[in-house]
């Protein structure tokens, strides 16, 4: 919540959720909001773009497996997938990921975000028929903003704010 108020959102058009993320989002788009952005913790969201939407690690973490996939299909050299899934967690996954290839770091997590928001729409349309827009921004635990979906990239771009490297 902090960082989107930092961020320059309007404290009026935030709301800080839990874990239940698929019910907020059918619940959102049921009272009519036609844009929806999801603005949250690499740690948490990368669970969406795997398709979990309750978030809580006591009923689901595949995180680094839904990363060691996205990595897959980015063609991310064997060694760094092995780097994924030996790693102890998201983080330590991510320091040994942006030491061996910065770049490639960047292109998967933007990945992430991308099937945040195509895994956020899927999850939505099982539920009701909407044109609600859903768009993902993801922080690190540096708590900068470093990744967004094509959705997320366009409200950051409306709102003038930018990622961090």
């Amino acid at each position: 919540f902090d960082l989107a108020l930092q961020s320059g959102f309007a404290r009026d058009s935030i709301l800080k959720t839990g874990n239940w993320l698929g019910p907020l989002i059918v619940a959102a788009a049921q009272q009519g909001v036609q844009k929806l952005l999801l603005f949250g913790y690499h740690g948490k969201l990368i669970k969406l773009a795997g398709g979990i939407f309750h978030t809580h690690n006591h009923l689901a973490d595949a995180r680094l497996e839904i990363l060691t996939s996205i990595a897959v299909s980015e063609d991310t050299p064997l060694s760094m997938i092995r780097a994924i899934t030996n790693a102890q967690s998201m983080e330590a996954a991510l320091t040994s990921l942006c030491a061996i290839d910065p770049l490639l770091v960047e292109r998967v997590w933007s990945r992430v975000a991308y099937e945040v928001e195509k895994r956020s729409i899927l999850y939505l349309s099982r539920y009701l028929s909407t044109s609600m827009e859903i768009g993902s921004v993801l922080f690190d635990r540096q708590r900068k903003l470093r990744w967004a979906g094509p959705c997320g990239q366009k409200y950051l771009a409306f709102y003038k704010l930018g990622l961090q490297e």
